[in-house]
């Protein structure tokens, strides 16, 4: 197996960026949590860290909640029914209380077990911030210390960590889940210019005062800051050397036409909605079900039917964006990043559902990932539902020939 090279960037030590293969990551985003309870997806937690690594993944990427290391019961009431909405992101069938931190080492200790890399995430914005809802805009006289105390909030989290032998699963850590999403609605600088030049400085400040902090303590183990990018254009020029991985999202929709709506009317090719509520509700926001009438069956046949037609112009979409990626990872001191993939490969949403069928679902993310492989990414999931949530786990041949053919294709 040809190895991956390491990244040009500094902080590399006992991390997989020195172990010679690739990641390949399933993203298990605070899901693994909220549903790690009775009759949730996650209740036997080790069994399904097992069940990873016998589908050839090495490397999970999770929400580490960091936020709510400093309490001692932490409450997460349910937000998702069965009854109303498909298998989501996040599902909480019930209101669960725990201790994370007691949870994120239990996870890291059956991780250590099944030999699996941690990838340290936050989607849980607000709880590092300090706050109860998403209704705020941040003055830019306010930035500096918001956006530095909120690497210090990681740091503090960190430090526990590190106690409970978390820090030794990290491949790396990234201080917010796709963060164009949070600043552009947050910063009020950003809604005084449209200039490039004058974002990009905005976003290099934001994002360096949060790594900044989390860089000086984990200095010692030399673990590498993931920058959760988002389709912004040029995330190398809104970056600070404190950064050396690039965590690179996809989730395009299905390519139609109006030959495929005529086939089809009324059918949503691109569902943006559904199932989405708990995203929100992590957000701070009212969980909004999904749709009650939604024909699944039409929607898989109208999906099937597009995917098959436009079948070379999907493909040759994720070659062209993936490879236009690539020519953004100098930062502007000249270090460069090194790639990653985690959200991926389309569309965003998917209702999981025995009417539905997952064949050409499948092959899509599945040839996305072989073209993926054959560039210098170190390290991609196969699909955005690859996860015990939804029941294209159960398949575990397909995600065992995916993985193995992208750690053994490596450039």
């Amino acid at each position: 197996m040809a190895a991956a090279s390491p990244p040009a960037a500094s902080a590399v030590g006992n991390t997989y960026f020195d172990k010679g293969t690739r990641l390949a990551i399933s993203m298990w985003d605070f899901s693994w949590l909220f549903a790690n309870c009775p009759g949730g997806a996650y209740e036997n937690l080790e069994r399904r860290v097992a069940e990873a690594a016998a589908r050839g993944y090495n490397t999970l990427r999770v929400d580490c909640f960091p936020g709510h290391f400093m309490e001692k019961e932490s409450r997460f009431a349910k937000t998702w029914d069965p009854a109303v909405n498909s298998p989501q992101w996040g599902e909480r069938p019930m209101t669960i209380t725990c201790n994370v931190r007691k949870k994120v080492a239990e996870l890291a200790d059956a991780c250590r077990k099944h030999k699996i890399w941690l990838g340290l995430d936050s989607w849980d914005i607000l709880s590092l911030l300090d706050r109860d809802n998403s209704n705020f805009v941040i003055p830019e006289a306010d930035e500096e210390r918001e956006f530095t105390r909120y690497g210090e909030v990681w740091v503090k989290a960190l430090k526990m960590m590190r106690e409970d032998g978390v820090l030794e699963r990290a491949v790396w850590i990234a201080p917010m889940n796709e963060v164009p999403n949070f600043v552009h609605g947050r910063v009020a600088a950003l809604k005084k210019t449209k200039d490039p030049a004058e974002v990009n400085a905005i976003f290099r400040r934001v994002n360096g005062w949060m790594a900044a902090p989390i860089r000086a303590e984990v200095a010692g183990e030399k673990i590498p800051i993931s920058y959760s990018s988002n389709g912004n254009p040029n995330f190398g020029a809104r970056l600070t050397d404190d950064y050396d991985v690039v965590d690179i999202h996809f989730m395009p929709g299905v390519i139609y036409d109006a030959q495929d709506q005529k086939a089809f009317p009324g059918v949503p090719f691109y569902i943006t909605r559904f199932p989405g509520g708990n995203v929100g509700a992590l957000r701070g926001q009212t969980p909004t079900p999904g749709p009650l009438n939604f024909d699944s069956a039409l929607f898989s046949k109208a999906w099937d039917s597009a995917c098959r037609r436009h079948y070379a112009a999907m493909l040759a979409r994720t070659r062209n964006w993936f490879q236009s990626q690539l020519t953004h990872l100098t930062l502007p001191s000249g270090r460069k990043l090194a790639p990653i993939i985690t959200e991926c490969f389309g569309p965003l949403i998917w209702p999981d559902n025995p009417a539905v069928n997952w064949d050409w679902y499948k092959r899509y993310n599945g040839d996305s990932l072989r073209i993926v492989a054959a560039m210098d990414f170190k390290g991609s999931s196969l699909s955005n539902f690859a996860e015990p949530l939804f029941s294209l786990w159960d398949d575990a041949d397909w995600h065992l020939a995916g993985n193995l053919y992208f750690l053994t294709a490596g450039t």
